[in-house]
């Protein structure tokens, strides 16, 4: 191993080490424990709750009753490794570009302003536009492109915005 790999090795080992501690603490007889006891045992081990792809992901998951021990690992994992990549900062910054109202999501409104300032699209081309980025994009269908569903979307190739 490398330096650099056994140091991150050993990072990865204390954190999910913490975290079933934690997970321990606050788990029923069942061995889960609940969406909100997530959400406390995430920040308790420096996940900022406020993040854009740590809000978007809860929200894809603010609907399961029970999280089981190796749920919260995947939740952790994901979220750590994604708020440790610093290549998403550009997209980041063109989702809250687009996150018109501020609200974590981008919804027809927050498109329509967006692509109606570029002044790519004709005014009826517009409509059509906007309809295929929330059909390609909002694969939940709850009107709205979460981050992560907007992160999705640019990984497309027959869509770009």
């Amino acid at each position: 191993w490398a330096v650099g790999d056994k140091q991150w090795y050993q990072r990865r080992v204390r954190g999910t080490m913490m975290l079933k501690f934690c997970f321990d603490k606050l788990c029923s007889d069942l061995r889960v424990i609940t969406f909100e006891d997530t959400r406390k045992l995430l920040a308790a081990n420096l996940i900022p709750l406020d993040h854009a792809f740590v809000l978007a992901l809860l929200d894809d998951f603010k609907e399961e009753r029970a999280f089981t021990y190796s749920m919260v690992v995947e939740l952790f994992t994901r979220m750590k490794s994604n708020i440790e990549d610093n290549t998403l900062d550009e997209r980041l910054t063109l989702f809250k570009e687009y996150d018109r109202d501020n609200n974590g999501f981008i919804n027809k409104s927050d498109l329509r302003t967006c692509l109606a300032e570029d002044g790519y699209y004709k005014k009826g081309e517009l409509d059509d536009v906007i309809n295929l980025v929330m059909h390609l994009g909002d694969a939940n269908h709850d009107g709205k492109l979460s981050y992560i569903e907007f992160l999705e979307m640019l990984g497309k190739p027959d869509l770009s915005l």
